[in-house]
């Protein structure tokens, strides 16, 4: 005992100076790979060209793929046993808890190694934004082991071997662009885009045999023949643009048009003609100084017109069809091909809806026309349904005299809520099918196999499949597994369905559904994420609503942190939308408000739907119109602080919100209540005053025929300057972000100029942030990286009281 007291106060400093220090973050698990033989070079001369000497240090820098190490399994450190003056390399994963600068890897039992960080080699100190990374090293073995410690205690080592999602992972997610099935249903396309590594959109798109379940990547515009098996596309030869088509399973092609003069054109059922779009342009505008003649003149291409003409395959006469100088848009071609179903626009600026369409149907054979819709602006698009004696029409429930309005007396209806009309065109009788569903339509198909109606619809934040009974004319959902559906094919002479889309929780897939009159059965086809999903870990999604003290209910969903821990509290971000349309529960909601990023971020993530939205009822959707954000205001107000009380993890002293356009004047307005919970809030490309973005904004009166319907800033000032943030700037006090892009022509950049200048005068805290060359959506990848994490790092500096990554990005400046 006494050997032992006398040598303890010798060996303890010794065991000190051997161990990281105490604000170190020591390194305790790792995968591994190697080791792996590097030789040192003939050397045939002491220098190369470039002049260097050789040193064997250099034998580091033989290139070797990080990747190596992807699949090892997670190793004690502390038990690995190199191979001396071999290669090796290691990783592991760390979760950085702010925004870090100058960190050191700090490596014992090598002298000579490069580290990397999420892929990059960092020459000096290592800087981390918050969030996952993987940490590289590669190195040549001095010993048999070896130590790794980071100079921060601002991380956690992640060790369940499942990956957080980055940024990267974000754009890195293939989204489904769209579907096509061959007629026979056999064969299909499926097109997918995302956003690589070096930040460029990529694009691909495959053809699969449903038969064999065979998949090759194809290019170039490639659309379906209408009734035979084959492809078609287009190439350049000669100078002559030819249309040649492709069968799928020989590979055989033919030209079936050597000189196509049109870029959009639509082929016949019968497969003998195209319908081509001819474009003609208006009188040029005066050089310099020039007259604008309508509202919407100021956008580019509006003096263009259209007008279809007929293109005979077997002579290739082109036979004009119409002559006008409005514009003429082709709807459809009847089965038979006798007939084809188009509209055509005029304007009616005293008198809303300022633009109309008028349908008529066209027999190829006599000429004769027959109008079907005279001057309806509340009709959307059309289709034939099964032949020349049906039309389906997507319409606002105001369409045909409003005969599918469902809206309490003296109440608008929303001209954002679509719904499903059948007309018999001999009788021209119209028959409402879906104005008593709580759907809003986005896409409609009919099926010439079982003789129905198929189409996609908002249904609350989701958007699902249903087919209408064609006997009794009633709609029934069609059971997939998809939350969000991004579009439908069906195959005209098979009959079967597929579908792409996503959940929130679930990447984009693509499925094919059997028997959908029946016992719909659906089959996975395509999902091109999953190997990169399966490594990482997304928090749970669960739905959520309340009864507001107005007598209606308000639903919503929320998201948790992927590491969430029931007993701590985490910041809250808000998000919703506002307007007409649903916040809807597709994958993490895109890639401009990414949830599972910021998930990853340790934050919680509430989404509501409040009063206003399609997808909910006509009298819900109604709620928008001439409200100006009063009562939907309220609405997520009351739904956030509901939020935080049934869910006691939240910290209702640090809840943050977010939106863009019409959600980003929400953003704006509800900081000028009294009562929000807000204590920060971000408004992107967001509308701060309403008359003036009525009458700037390229669509702004447009939009405001149905946000403010029949009202005008000179009828209506308790809307459209009483309800504009700008006229109550004074009563906003907590902190509010501004971005914007600097080429939006939906709504002006001025409208951010203007709240943020306010603001400052007031002395509110506020930033501006424009986006060089955008315009209503940050669309160019690097920017919209820099932009996402402005946002990100907005919410860190107020509710997480960390300035770091803010001041990183736009460093403190003495102006």
């Amino acid at each position: 005992m006494n050997i032992i007291k006398t040598l303890l106060p010798i060996a303890l400093p010794m065991a000190m100076a051997t161990a990281a220090c105490a604000a170190d973050t020591v390194v305790q698990q790792v995968r591994h790979a190697g080791p792996f033989k590097v030789q040192q070079p003939l050397l045939l001369d002491s220098v190369n060209n470039a002049q260097q000497r050789y040193s064997p240090q250099s034998l580091v820098a033989t290139p070797l793929s990080l990747q190596l190490t992807d699949g090892q399994p997670l190793r004690q450190l502390a038990e690995l046993k190199l191979d001396t003056a071999m290669m090796h390399l290691v990783r592991f994963d760390v979760d950085a808890h702010k925004y870090l600068t100058g960190v050191k890897l700090n490596v014992k039992g090598s002298k000579n190694y490069k580290v990397y960080a999420d892929g990059r080699e960092q020459p000096g100190a290592l800087t981390l934004q918050p969030g996952y990374h993987t940490i590289s090293l590669k190195f040549m073995a001095d010993s048999t082991g070896i130590d790794l410690s980071l100079s921060t205690d601002a991380v956690t080592q992640v060790a369940d071997g499942l990956r957080r999602t980055t940024l990267a992972d974000v754009f890195a997610t293939k989204v489904t662009s769209g579907v096509s099935l061959s007629p026979s249903g056999r064969w299909a396309f499926v097109g997918s885009s995302w956003i690589d590594a070096t930040n460029k959109t990529q694009r691909e798109m495959r053809l699969i045999d449903l038969k064999t379940g065979n998949s090759q990547l194809v290019t170039g515009q490639l659309s379906w023949m209408p009734t035979s098996d084959r492809y078609y596309f287009t190439q350049e030869q000669d100078g002559k643009k030819r249309l040649v088509t492709v069968d799928p399973a020989t590979g055989a092609t033919k030209v079936l048009v050597d000189d196509l003069t049109a870029d959009y054109y639509s082929i016949s059922p019968t497969e003998t003609f195209a319908i081509i779009m001819k474009p003609l342009e208006g009188p040029r505008k005066e050089m310099g100084v020039f007259e604008i003649v309508h509202p919407d003149d100021r956008q580019p291409g509006w003096r263009t017109r259209y007008s279809i003409a007929r293109l005979d395959f077997a002579t290739g006469l082109v036979q004009p069809l119409t002559y006008t100088y409005n514009s003429v848009g082709l709807s459809d071609i009847s089965p038979d091909g006798r007939h084809l179903l188009f509209s055509v626009s005029t304007d009616s600026l005293l008198q809303r809806p300022t633009t109309r369409h008028t349908y008529y149907d066209l027999d190829l054979e006599t000429m004769q026309k027959r109008m079907l819709v005279d001057k309806d602006g509340f009709v959307g698009n059309a289709l034939y349904a099964g032949s020349a004696d049906y039309v389906a029409f997507v319409a606002s429930t105001e369409a045909f005299g409003g005969i599918g309005k469902r809206v309490p007396e003296g109440r608008t209806p929303s001209m954002y809520d679509y719904h499903l009309y059948l007309m018999h065109t001999p009788t021209l009788k119209v028959t409402p099918l879906t104005a008593d569903d709580a759907t809003s339509i986005e896409k409609v198909e009919y099926s010439m196999a079982d003789k129905c109606l198929y189409y996609t619809a908002q249904n609350g934040d989701s958007v699902s499949l249903y087919r209408v009974n064609p006997t009794t004319l009633r709609s029934t959902m069609v059971a997939q597994p998809l939350e969000v559906l991004s579009g439908l094919s069906i195959a005209s002479r098979g009959g079967n369905i597929m579908v792409h889309g996503s959940s929130m929780c679930v990447p984009y897939e693509v499925y094919n559904i059997t028997s959908p009159a029946k016992n719909a059965k659906a089959s996975l086809v395509y999902a091109p994420n999953k190997q990169m999903y399966e490594h990482l870990k997304l928090g749970e999604v669960k739905p959520w609503s309340f009864m507001t003290s107005r007598g209606y209910r308000v639903t919503g969903f929320y998201n948790l942190p992927a590491d969430f821990q029931p007993d701590k509290k985490y910041p809250v971000i808000v998000h919703y939308y506002g307007g007409c349309s649903p916040t809807s529960r597709r994958f993490g909601n895109g890639t401009h408000y990414p949830v599972h990023y910021w998930n990853s971020l340790g934050y919680i993530v509430f989404t509501v739907n409040p009063s206003g939205a399609s997808g909910f009822g006509q009298e819900w959707a109604s709620r928008h119109v001439n409200t100006m954000g009063e009562g939907v205001a309220q609405d997520i107000i009351d739904a956030t602080r509901q939020f935080c009380a049934d869910v006691p993890q939240c910290d209702a002293d640090h809840i943050g919100c977010v939106s863009a356009s019409y959600g980003g004047f929400m953003s704006q307005y509800m900081l000028t209540k009294d009562n929000h919970p807000f204590a920060c809030a971000i408004s992107h490309a967001g509308i701060s005053d309403h008359s003036s973005y009525w009458g700037e904004g390229y669509w702004g009166y447009s939009y405001s025929e149905t946000s403010a319907a029949n009202s005008y800033p000179w009828t209506r000032k308790d809307l459209f300057v009483d309800r504009s943030p700008l006229f109550n700037a004074h009563k906003i006090k907590k902190p509010i972000l501004f971005t914007h892009g600097t080429a939006d022509t939906n709504v002006p950049v001025g409208e951010s100029i203007q709240m943020y200048t306010a603001l400052r005068l007031l002395g509110v805290p506020t930033a501006f942030v424009e986006v060089e060359g955008e315009n209503h959506g940050i669309m160019d990848p690097t920017k919209r990286t820099r932009w996402i994490n402005t946002m990100v790092a907005w919410f860190d500096r107020y509710l997480k009281g960390d300035s770091s990554w803010w001041n990183a990005i736009y460093s403190p400046k003495k102006l």
